[in-house]
């Protein structure tokens, strides 16, 4: 049996459907548990076109008679079926309170998340200072390791990097590019990743090793310029004094001189200021031998590209002599292997790879002017 609603009844008795418009539109608007959608406000409005019973409708489309009333009343109202924004729970957080927050979080950096949010916000909980300082696009991250560098640092390096800032990537096409290398047979500079589920993050085929102490390492010279590869020679020495670096200038760095003189014309040689490079004896060596130097300043690995190659070196080692950590015999038998593997390892480093390292000079160089000495991204 079909069932009539009174109140539907009622209406259609009583009062037109202009008037209901009239009476509704003084109601306050109920909040539905789901709003309508576009569908079933299309459907309402088409039904009651077609049969001018708010019940009627109510029963097809399956909503109760208030809900299709109150649409119908906003909807000649408003002139539009679309539902106004709604005001939501008021933030927690001003607008100032924010600014606040980001500004605290700037100037204290280093202190804790629960820290922070007691000092400064502590209305709010810890999950909801992230949210706010997420939308200023600030997080917690894990601080880069770097160099040390002090104001007087900064001051040199920005003063180097303003006399070198008109120089193109050709211009430094002749520097050749050098530095020594201590290469570990057990480090492996890439990170580990595993497949594994939370539960199995403890398991032994989940954990990378790291063995305990130092392990046994090789010395290593190398040098490059351009795209190409420069000499590269272990050092299978207890140390590198100033002796050890002369003796290894003359045997290892004139054949480089010559072959870049006859190909770019008079060459630039870069090296760090560590005490061995900038021993007198080796400074007198470079005037005699008409060889210019390139300045360095201080504590700026990011400014001498090759620091780039031993990391792609020692990636390389582990890769193509992955059982190299398991080298039997004594610390001697481990140096030889080294010394007998690095060289080929050195020569698979392909020369796309050292050309896309002295073209990235320039933008090292406007890095350094950017950050005003101090550190930079390379």
């Amino acid at each position: 049996m079909k069932t009539v609603d009174k109140r539907g009844q009622h209406n259609r008795t009583t009062q037109k459907p202009d008037q209901i418009f009239t009476t509704a539109t003084t109601m306050a608007p109920k909040t539905s548990r789901k709003e309508l959608t576009q569908v079933e406000k299309g459907m309402i409005l088409a039904f009651f076109e077609i049969f001018q019973k708010i019940s009627t409708v109510s029963q097809i489309v399956g909503r109760p008679w208030s809900t299709v009333r109150n649409f119908l009343a906003r909807s000649l109202m408003r002139g539009s079926i679309d539902n106004v924004p709604r005001s939501g729970r008021p933030p927690l957080l001003s607008q100032r309170a924010k600014r606040s927050l980001v500004r605290g979080a700037k100037v204290y950096r280093d202190w804790n998340r629960e820290k922070l949010r007691q000092i400064l916000v502590p209305n709010i909980s810890v999950s909801t200072m992230d949210r706010a300082l997420r939308e200023s696009g600030i997080k917690k991250w894990v601080a880069k390791k770097r160099a040390k560098l002090t104001p007087e640092h900064a001051q040199k390096r920005l003063a180097w990097a303003k006399a070198h800032q008109n120089w193109t990537a050709e211009d430094f096409e002749g520097v050749i590019w050098s530095d020594e290398c201590s290469v570990e047979r057990s480090r492996n500079p890439q990170q580990k990743w595993v497949f594994r589920s939370a539960s199995e993050k403890w398991h032994p085929e989940c954990v990378r090793g790291v063995g305990k102490g130092k392990g046994i390492s090789l010395m290593v010279w190398g040098c490059f310029w351009g795209r190409n590869w420069g000499t590269f020679v272990p050092l299978v020495v207890k140390s590198v004094d100033r002796w050890v670096y002369l003796q290894l200038l003359e045997n290892c760095l004139i054949p480089v001189l010559i072959h870049v003189r006859d190909t770019l014309g008079d060459p630039i040689f870069q090296q760090d200021n560590c005490t061995v490079h900038t021993a007198q004896l080796v400074l007198d060596w470079f005037e005699e031998n008409g060889i210019e130097l390139a300045e360095h300043p201080p504590c700026s690995p990011d400014l001498n590209p090759i620091e780039h190659v031993w990391v792609e070196l020692k990636k390389k080692l582990q890769i193509q002599y992955p059982d190299i950590a398991s080298t039997p015999g004594g610390p001697q038998k481990v140096k030889e292997k080294l010394a007998e593997a690095l060289p080929l390892v050195w020569d698979t480093i392909p020369s796309e790879f050292f050309e896309q390292l002295w073209r990235s000079m320039p933008n090292r160089v406007q890095a350094v002017i950017a950050a005003k000495g101090w550190y930079t991204r390379y």
